[in-house]
């Protein structure tokens, strides 16, 4: 949310918790009109309305304001915009309505039609948004009329202070005045910077807080110039002052960045991949309930194919596979088996017309697969049995491909962070025209451009885009 005193915040939470119950209710009208409307059709019989029901309703509107917080919707944001707000409402709205349909699974509450489950899901999509709308631009009007204000010193003279001075003034809704600028050196008091005053230097920056009333402190400084900032960290903190950077000393990791006192040490960590606990929960939440769906749905197509194969060429029905995990950790999975029997022992003949650079080994009319098999990797039935695999934990719906021990022997060293994570039946390179891409760098580009961009959402388009690729057959 776009203010940071408690009372504001519990504010946002309240009107996001009656927004969400009431878009249960609406919802319930417009499931009501529906099956008015059009008598017969499927959209589930009589939902039953009671005191059971209500609880439930005010259950779920508290777990909407929880996912929310575990977001990031309440914190301080002055820094904010409305494409933000909305992004945060469209992951609440699809992270509840998940956990909605999860818990109604488990839990077996009482008869709710999944078609009102679904206009549920817009309906509060829509609530939730026109409340952000609304709350943003009230904010933001209070703020250009001079009020909910905070004043503000930019420590640095250079080009990031510039570009944030620049973009406050372009921004008046975040409520920021910057009432000077606080320079290296003494020699520039008195001038202007991107039309601010200077009014005091890194020295008698502790004389500047005396003199001026300052809610918050933004110091704009590069990697190598914090070491000449760090007397006004620890003077901030004297004073009790608010102390923000912004600094390029972290890079593209920032956001990867957590800061913990472990007996009273400072600890800085750096995480290589999304370590978000809130969001590795719901994706697994929605690895297990997929797969084990997919598993007991799928259970005669399995038995089908299965057979197929057996019944088509020489050896077992599943092809068993050795490959690397997470973290490099070495685990079994299965497919189908789409080749013949000595296919692994025929490979180094067929070395040398393997179309792919790097490590991998792939070529077009590959002799070794068989009819079946082909028919198979077009619509990639081959790979369902991993679906057991991600429902034991070993493999995630979406993710890197799995690469197998001799191909890790053949990595670059910046190949192996696609291990960082757990390996997937479907990732980028799968949906973005895989059999255009023949050079494993630019594979692995994507495996990275994956972990780096992760978010919830992500997989839910990958996982559509993979079901439209399976339909139209462009899997081989």
């Amino acid at each position: 949310m776009i203010w940071r005193p408690a009372h504001h915040k519990r504010i946002a939470q309240l009107a996001d918790a009656v927004t969400t119950a009431l878009s249960f209710f609406v919802a319930y009208l417009a499931w009501w009109w529906a099956n008015q409307i059009f008598p017969g059709t499927p959209f589930g019989r009589e939902i039953k309305v009671s005191s059971d029901l209500v609880w439930k309703i005010i259950l779920f509107s508290i777990i909407w304001v929880i996912i929310l917080t575990k977001l990031g919707a309440y914190t301080y944001q002055r820094f904010t915009s409305l494409v933000r707000e909305t992004k945060l409402v469209a992951k609440a709205s699809l992270f509840g309505t998940f956990v909605f349909f999860a818990m109604n699974f488990l839990l077996r509450f009482e008869y709710i039609p999944r078609t009102y489950v679904g206009i549920f899901f817009f309906v509060n999509l829509f609530a939730l948004t026109l409340e952000k709308i609304i709350a943003f631009n009230v904010a933001k009007q209070i703020r250009k009329k001079g009020k909910d204000r905070k004043r503000v010193i930019v420590v640095g003279t250079g080009l990031k202070a510039k570009n944030f001075v620049e973009t406050v003034e372009r921004n008046l809704g975040w409520g920021l005045d910057v009432i000077g600028i606080v320079a290296e050196d003494r020699s520039s008091i008195g001038n202007t910077f991107c039309g601010k005053r200077v009014i005091g230097s890194n020295e008698d920056f502790e004389k500047v807080l005396h003199q001026n009333l300052v809610d918050e402190v933004i110091i704009c400084a590069s990697g190598t110039e914090l070491a000449k900032v760090e007397e006004i960290f620890e003077t901030c903190e004297r004073e009790g002052v608010q102390v923000r950077l912004n600094s390029d000393f972290f890079g593209r990791v920032a956001k990867k960045v957590t800061v913990d006192q472990i007996y009273g040490l400072p600890i800085i960590s750096f995480a290589a991949v999304q370590n978000s606990e809130w969001a590795l929960y719901v994706k697994r939440l929605m690895d297990i309930l997929l797969s084990g769906s997919l598993l007991i749905f799928l259970s005669p197509l399995f038995l089908l194919i299965a057979l197929v194969v057996k019944a088509t060429s020489e050896g077992p029905a599943f092809y068993e596979w050795n490959v690397m995990g997470f973290n490099k950790k070495p685990f079994r999975s299965w497919k189908f088996r789409t080749m013949v029997v000595d296919a692994d022992a025929r490979k180094e003949v067929l070395m040398s017309q393997n179309e792919m650079k790097g490590p991998v080994f792939k070529i077009k009319n590959d002799p070794r697969v068989t009819k079946v098999g082909r028919f198979l990797r077009k619509f990639s039935l081959d790979e369902l049995p991993q679906l057991w695999s991600v429902f034991k934990g070993d493999m995630s719906l979406v993710g890197p491909r799995p690469a197998g021990p001799h191909e890790l022997s053949r990595y670059e060293s910046w190949h192996r962070r696609k291990l960082s994570i757990k390996p997937g039946i479907t990732c980028l390179w799968q949906v973005s025209g895989r059999n255009k891409i023949n050079d494993f760098n630019e594979w692995v580009r994507m495996d990275l451009e994956y972990i780096d961009n992760w978010s919830f959402w992500l997989d839910v388009k990958i996982l559509f885009k993979t079901f439209l690729t399976v339909v139209k057959g462009t899997g081989y």
